[in-house]
């Protein structure tokens, strides 16, 4: 037990303590107590010290923490144990006491057990902070600041997300974004705008601007209180672990999804929350799709294949339980092509799934239309022109000839597994016309794709137009690849080098 007297001169188990760590320790407890959160960096400045001495106090507090026998832990996980945890980020915050060491401390005024009251007069916190009551709605702010947000989320729905799309309205996702941003009047709506906008880089292909707004949440979290902290930093790691991806380090995509699983207090957000639970499974499925493929243990790689397979299906599962149509079509569409695709490299064994991997993908073509988002994205036909050119394997480099006797599976043909969905699936002719038609969207601004899309695009244009003997517009559609290849990330570029060199000699020469 540590006896803490409130009063001057202020003790600890009777012997004189310095001030400023005695409050810090104070606040602390007051927080797990009271407030239940924990002491964030603007929660101690201009009480503890000013910002420039900050750290400096902080460092101090904890040798009198250690000699008076308290663990305190820093981090967002209050569930680690405080004598494992990096002594380089202690200063960053945020602060916590555990259940156990909380306990220890007996607080008292003059030798009595000290109120709740008396713990906020010695802090000096304002009336309203230490009772916490509950959040105001400021109408004219708040509701002009949820329009914005509402619009964003539609403009991101449509394609909208950083310029405007024809026929669908000016406002465009960041736009709309900015001026949310200008409403925000909580810390917790100021991340949520943070966060927004990381995501929507991040859909553009603009990793860099991603993961600097990703550092600029962080950090505001690690100062501030923030309301929905939860919430937040689940989003955040997962939004974190998709830039990872983006880049194929799956280590560290990889790590950190790991990371949000064991995390004390998200994991409850994991199991209840679908929305978390989708992009969780979602993501961690296109992880362990990614190392299954690039794996030459046969075995490990067809246990990361089944493993990946589970992982699409749980996060169709929490789509579905969050009625969000845009979440069930990425799960369904993820779910086909990795049938597909794992079983075309031999890493799934039974019948050929390809019917059933085109009417998961024809399924999730339907969602998008009955949430009029026809065209929103490019990834369904890219699935399915890839799906249709899988099992045509002419080698490198082979001639015009050789190249054009191979059998592409027909729109046509694909229509007929795609019951009951075939009516969803494109029907404007051949493959090549196909692509045409989604470049023209792109091209004459009625629908914006990222760069990874429009380079799927082109390249599926440059192979059925080659295949059709087209080989004039199939070259001007690789030069156009060719300009864009430096935009996409190292891996893609080396994808996408490969595949080049299947085409036909005199298609690369043309090129």
């Amino acid at each position: 037990m540590i006896v803490i007297e409130l009063t001057a001169p202020q003790t600890v188990n009777g012997q004189r303590a310095a001030f400023q760590s005695l409050w810090m320790l104070v606040r602390i407890y007051f927080a797990h107590h009271v407030q239940q959160n924990k002491v964030r960096l603007d929660d101690l400045k201009g009480f503890l010290s000013d910002a420039r001495t900050l750290r400096m106090a902080i460092s101090r507090a904890f040798k009198d923490f250690h000699g008076w026998g308290v663990h305190i832990g820093w981090g967002e996980d209050p569930g680690r144990d405080p004598r494992f945890l990096n002594v380089d980020r202690r200063s960053q915050g945020p602060f916590w006491l555990s259940d156990g060491e909380a306990a220890k401390l007996v607080l008292l005024v003059a030798g009595q057990p000290a109120t709740a009251a008396d713990t906020a007069a010695f802090l000096g916190l304002p009336e309203q902070q230490a009772k916490l009551p509950p959040q105001q709605l400021n109408t004219t702010h708040d509701l002009a600041f949820w329009q914005q947000m509402i619009l964003a989320r539609q403009a991101i729905r449509l394609g909208r997300l950083v310029s405007p799309v024809q026929g669908a309205g000016e406002q465009t996702a960041l736009s709309a974004l900015k001026q949310a941003g200008q409403h925000a009047h909580t810390t917790g709506q100021a991340a949520q705008v943070l966060l927004a906008q990381a995501i929507v880089w991040r859909r553009l292909g603009d990793g860099v601007q991603a993961r600097r707004l990703l550092k600029q949440l962080k950090q505001q979290r690690h100062h501030q209180q923030v309301d929905g902290n939860d919430f937040l930093d689940a989003m955040e790691q997962i939004l974190a672990a998709w830039c990872a991806y983006d880049q194929r380090d799956l280590g560290l995509a990889s790590s950190l999804l790991t990371q949000l699983q064991n995390h004390h207090q998200l994991v409850g957000l994991l199991r209840y929350h679908p929305t978390i639970r989708f992009e969780w499974h979602n993501l961690f499925a296109l992880v362990l799709r990614s190392k299954a493929l690039g794996q030459t243990t046969a075995t490990e790689a067809i246990g990361w294949a089944q493993a990946s397979l589970q992982h699409f299906e749980q996060a169709l599962a929490a789509a579905f339980e969050s009625a969000s149509m845009d979440a069930a079509q990425q799960g369904a569409a993820n779910l086909g092509m990795a049938m597909w695709l794992l079983h075309q490299c031999g890493l799934l064994s039974g019948e050929d799934p390809t019917p059933q991997a085109v009417q998961y993908i024809a399924f999730s073509e339907w969602l998008c239309r009955q949430s009029d988002q026809v065209h929103h994205s490019a990834w369904n036909p890219l699935y399915l022109m890839r799906i249709a050119r899988g099992h045509c394997q002419g080698g490198e480099s082979p001639t015009l000839a050789a190249f054009r006797q191979l059998t592409p599976i027909t729109p046509n043909a694909l229509r007929q597994w795609a019951n009951p969905f075939a009516d969803a699936l494109p029907d404007q002719g051949g493959w090549h016309d196909i692509a045409a038609c989604h470049l023209l969207e792109h091209d004459s601004n009625r629908h914006r794709y990222p760069v990874s899309q429009v380079c799927g695009l082109l390249f599926e244009l440059v192979w059925f137009r080659g295949h059709a003997g087209q080989l004039a517009p199939a070259s001007d559609a690789l030069a156009r690849l060719h300009g864009l290849l430096p935009e996409l990330s190292r891996s893609d570029r080396e994808y996408y080098r490969t595949m080049l060199r299947q085409l036909p000699t005199e298609l690369q020469q043309a090129g």
